[in-house]
């Protein structure tokens, strides 16, 4: 952008500001002379009149000292900062550039391009968020080359601690800090923010790299906020074929709604990049904030996450046991026949057996009585005798064989006792 002219302004009577060559949000960037080092530098002014909080400056201070604590060569090196009057500013090294922003007025950049862009940007936000620092306005704008080629991460001195409570924000009531087009949903609603906030953003500098221009933009600044916070995101494939499935997916999960549902951190990002892979929905916290509750936990986790299987029914009671029943009722059944049987044949031979009654016979018709009876096992049936037969309990003690006898009338038979006496 053409430079606009600070009319010589001076700021701790050492950096003069020279021509304007970025705005945004709250700030401005400027070209600037270091008197005292005599090199040139960029300056970024925040004007603090806008912003209601009486502690505002002691913040930016200290938010600024914190930023310049940082070595990453990802990060823009920090030279100074301070405040005088309304005007807080922040000294740092000049880029020879271009920006982003600059390079996507040709048009779209070369998908290799964008991947090594997009990896060394998420390079540097991973070693901000591990130092508390949430960047908020991540953007073409505040991503230029440096002379050795790589990309350097602008204007961290307007970030927000994210584990700050003992101050208020930077931000003013009814005032957003960075830039509509590449604002989270969650940042356009006026709530605290952490690093899930700038991946969002990143998602969309990914977005305008590859197709051109941001996901989202309307008439108005709301509408474009709003916008994020409603409207679908669109498909990069659709604005640019040749992008790989996986950048796509990638591009997709940043730009998700919900903050729970974008990557677990920005370090997942840049080893996605490097790897050429999407990576997995948030399974840890991106930088809790105050008030914030854990698990940020992918909430697509949760939601795709099927119920937990019913529990097995139980088996029914004695199951291991069952078979050993079994042999015990069929041994059981199997010895119960045996007797039934045993006592079967001993009825049979009783009722074969001739009583003393049918040993009489007609005359001149020899019995049986006159032939001798021999001794038989009294499991087997019998042959005919004239002897009592004995009793079934007589089959357990069995009396001595007996000589045949004369038939005796029945009336003058006596009784058999199981002595045989």
């Amino acid at each position: 952008m053409a430079g606009v002219s600070s009319e010589q302004r001076r700021l701790a009577d050492r950096y003069v500001l020279g021509t304007r060559i970025g705005a945004g949000g709250m700030g401005e960037v400027w070209r600037a002379t270091d008197s005292v080092l005599d090199r040139q530098v960029a300056v970024k002014t925040i004007d603090l009149s806008r912003v209601s909080d009486e502690s505002a400056a002691a913040r930016f201070e200290r938010e600024a000292r914190v930023t310049a604590g940082m070595s990453h060569p990802g990060v823009v090196t920090v030279h100074d900062s301070g405040v005088e009057g309304d005007t807080a500013y922040l000294v740092m090294e000049l880029l020879p550039g271009p920006t982003l922003s600059e390079r996507m007025s040709e048009g779209p950049l070369p998908v290799e391009e964008v991947v090594e862009v997009g990896r060394q940007v998420s390079s540097a936000l991973a070693a901000a968020h591990a130092r508390g620092l949430v960047h908020r306005d991540i953007k073409p704008a505040n991503v230029a080359y440096a002379a050795d080629g790589r990309v350097r991460v602008l204007d961290f001195g307007i970030t927000q601690l994210a584990d700050s409570t003992d101050v208020p924000s930077l931000t003013a009531t009814h005032t957003v800090m960075g830039t509509a087009e590449y604002l989270a949903p969650e940042q356009a609603m006026g709530g605290r923010v952490d690093g899930r906030a700038d991946l969002y953003a990143l998602g969309c500098v990914l977005y305008a790299l590859l197709v051109g221009g941001p996901p989202f933009r309307g008439p108005t600044a709301v509408a474009t906020m709003m916008m994020h916070a409603n409207d679908a995101v669109p498909d990069v494939q659709e604005a640019r074929p040749d992008t790989p499935n996986w950048l796509a997916d990638l591009v997709s999960s940043l730009l998700a709604k919900d903050p729970e549902h974008r990557p677990s951190g920005a370090a997942a990002v840049a080893a996605a990049l490097t790897a050429r892979t999407a990576p997995a929905a948030g399974a840890t916290a991106v930088l809790p904030t105050t008030g914030t509750t854990q698990p940020l936990e992918s909430a697509a986790t949760r939601v795709a996450t099927p119920p937990p299987p019913p529990p097995p029914l139980p088996e029914p009671a004695g199951r291991g046991s069952s078979w050993i029943v079994g042999v015990v009722v069929v041994v059981l059944l199997v010895a119960l026949l045996g007797w039934w049987l045993s006592t079967l044949d001993l009825s049979g031979s009783a009722d074969d057996t001739p009583s003393p009654t049918s040993s009489t016979s007609t005359a001149g018709t020899p019995t049986p009585s006159d032939t001798p009876s021999e001794s038989t096992p009294s499991t087997e049936p019998t042959t005919e005798s004239p002897t009592p037969t004995p009793t079934p309990s007589d089959s357990e003690s069995p009396s001595p064989p007996k000589t045949s006898s004369p038939s005796i009338p029945p009336s003058a038979a006596p009784s058999v006792s199981p002595t045989g006496e």
